[in-house]
């Protein structure tokens, strides 16, 4: 009730009698509890969470990081002696330059080793390339480093092309097999990643250049792909030891690769002593090359994999923005996933790494609105159809994540939660993976879907169940949960997030330009935030979404409102620890946040967590890009035994 319609309200009543203008306001009130009764703790206001109602504008294309329309292919000569790699872009280029070379046998780790390069021969721009390699160099003995003259072997390329539009380079990686006589074989072009570990058992997947027959040997069992002959291949290994370390062989039709990996299965509860990383924000940095590679930022995301797997790490949790995303093209999107898990498959061939989705996990729908605020117009996420596919749906093809248990989707025409969506149990310690920007919209209030940052019904009360079912669970001690936007922000993002400015009108305004009260959020992060903080078991929740590392203790003492005060349901103290610090450039900290002086420590720059868990003890130790520590400390101390009561 405005201020003006107000005043009218109690002129009326005072030209009343005192009797009815009793009984009026007796009345009033009545209806007032009522409707407060009536409406949620959380509501929804307007269109938020119903299905999506389009504009009426057109359509348009945004591709920024688009540039070869899909894989290269390779070719052989008659001779064996050269190969010729084809690929088309989406606008014409310059000439390209190919860099190849092989992988080193003796390492471990499987990093590509470029050694020679060529240079298209190409006059002017085109839309359509080929650069042809010599293979017979390999035959050098100078240059053979695997045998290569004598078994042949897998080839790794690179090819840079000037992006025009951009005035900066693209690159892709790719790589090819070939027999002793230089004849093209089927080869892995994508992992082989290790999946789903447990106490007995794992699942291990690759992708292949054509379809094949797949087989995984480990103690001289072979495990055969039950999906037959296909290019993707997941193959269940079963009957295993916990605490053990196995190796296995990749076949592909029947013939064996010549590298062999290895992967370590779970402890049990009772034996728990291990250790996992955590990071996000991968997607570009500044500085081009490396740091712009398919949409990652390949030079610091491969460095920090490789570190964390030097460092001990059992498993790898990343929590979103992996990539630049926000496309309109399947394709682009898909192929920006694979630049990603090439920089990352180096060491997912020995741990397994769970991907959660963040806000650049976005296959989208544009509407162009003719707005200078946003280069994408209005956005939606692309419904799944019988022409389109959501980015829930297409992240959920490109992964291999825990499909065990996930919420129903919010609506009748949203996306599944599936391996977005979940938890697995490691040891004495539960992992809960949710996600904080599912099924977006760029204007939800206004047409549909959902805001970023908001944590819908469904979801919430999938994570309430699985945290009240841990709590029953005697071998469970521990609970971590991983998200990409935080319930606090401190450094970048406080316009949005789980915050919104704390919901202020003000500082919030819909599609129109008008005020809008976003105080749901909040309400949402309490009920959210209440649900974590009271299971007692929950030691910290993982963020990322802001570029930088920040520690801060949230409990019913912590300031968490624009006025100062704390919410008493925070009954058990919880880390919040934001992480995204895998490349993205950096954000500052930003001191005006209510929570500010409960951060314990803040750091802006590149970094990845390593959490050990030992018992019922928990520490955190964070490494830059340098190697050195930013910040160790214990997150939950080991709780000494109870001495028996003396006679």
């Amino acid at each position: 009730m405005n201020r003006q319609n107000k005043n009218k309200k109690e002129v009326k009543i005072k030209d009343m009698s005192e009797a009815n203008a009793k009984n009026l306001s007796l009345c009033f009130i009545s209806i007032l509890v009522m409707l407060m009764l009536a409406v949620p703790a959380c509501a929804q206001p307007g269109n938020l969470g119903h299905s999506f109602t389009y504009p009426a504008f057109s359509q348009m294309v945004y591709t920024p990081d688009y540039l070869l329309t899909g894989e290269p292919r390779v070719t052989v000569d008659a001779a064996g002696k050269e190969a010729t790699i084809y690929f088309d872009t989406i606008y014409a280029t310059p000439k390209a330059r190919v860099y190849y070379g092989l992988y080193v046998p003796q390492q471990e780790i499987k990093v590509p080793q470029y050694r020679l390069d060529e240079t298209e021969e190409l006059t002017g721009k085109s839309t359509s390339h080929n650069v042809t390699i010599d293979l017979s160099k390999f035959e050098n003995p100078k240059y053979n480093l695997c045998n290569f003259k004598e078994n042949g072997g897998v080839i790794c390329y690179r090819i840079e092309l000037c992006n025009p539009n951009r005035a900066t380079s693209t690159f892709y990686a790719g790589r090819f097999q070939v027999d002793r006589d230089c004849n093209l074989v089927p080869c892995i072009t994508e992992g082989p990643f290790v999946n789903l570990v447990t106490t007995t058992s794992a699942i291990i997947s690759w992708d292949t250049s054509e379809a094949t027959t797949g087989a995984v040997e480990v103690c001289g069992r072979q495990y055969l792909d039950p999906n037959g002959s296909a290019i993707p291949h997941e193959i269940p290994i079963v009957s295993l030891s916990q605490n053990t370390i196995y190796e296995y062989e990749i076949l592909i039709d029947g013939v064996k690769t010549s590298k062999t990996y290895l992967f370590k299965t779970a402890p049990t509860s009772a034996n728990a002593n291990f250790k996992f990383a955590f990071m996000t924000d991968s997607r570009t940095g500044v500085g081009g090359g490396e740091r712009s590679f398919g949409g990652t930022n390949y030079h610091t995301l491969s460095r920090f994999m490789i570190n964390a797997y030097n460092n001990g790490a059992d498993f790898i949790l990343f929590g979103g923005d992996l990539i630049n995303g926000r496309t309109t093209n399947e394709t682009d999107f898909r192929m920006q996933l694979k630049a990603w898990k090439d920089a990352t498959e180096q060491v997912g061939c020995y741990v397994p790494i769970y991907e959660g989705m963040g806000n650049h996990e976005v296959l989208i729908d544009c509407y162009d609105d003719g707005s200078k605020y946003s280069e994408y117009g209005i956005a939606f996420d692309k419904r799944d159809d019988s022409t389109n596919k959501s980015a829930e749906t297409v992240f959920a093809e490109e992964f291999v994540n825990p499909a065990n248990s996930f919420p129903n989707p919010e609506n009748h025409i949203a996306p599944s939660y599936s391996e977005n969506v979940y938890y697995f149990d490691y040891a004495n310690t539960r992992i809960i993976s949710f996600n904080t920007d599912y099924w977006w919209c760029s204007n939800p209030e206004d047409f549909g879907g959902n805001l970023e940052g908001y944590v819908m019904k469904n979801q919430l009360e999938w994570i309430k169940n699985v945290l009240c079912d841990a709590k029953s669970n005697s071998s469970i001690k521990h609970i971590f949960m991983f998200a990409h936007t935080p319930a606090f922000p401190n450094g970048g993002h406080p316009q949005d997030s789980q915050w919104y400015n704390g919901g202020e009108i003000a500082k919030n305004e819909d599609y129109e330009g008008n005020p809008l009260d976003r105080t749901y959020v909040v309400d949402r992060r309490d009920e959210l935030w209440e649900a974590i903080s009271q299971n007692g078991k929950v030691v910290a929740v993982f963020f990322g979404h802001e570029h930088n590392y920040h520690r801060t203790s949230i409990d019913s003492e912590t300031a968490v409102y624009l006025d100062g005060s704390s919410n008493s349901n925070f009954t058990n103290q919880v880390w919040q620890i934001v992480s995204g610090g895998a490349g993205a450039p950096f954000f500052a900290q930003q001191q005006e946040m209510p929570w500010s002086k409960s951060v314990e420590c803040f750091y802006p720059g590149k970094h990845y967590c390593i959490i050990y868990v030992n018992g019922d003890e928990v520490r955190l130790k964070v490494v830059s890009d340098s190697d050195e520590i930013v910040d160790q400390c214990v997150l939950r101390e080991e709780i000494p035994p109870i001495s028996p009561r003396p006679p």
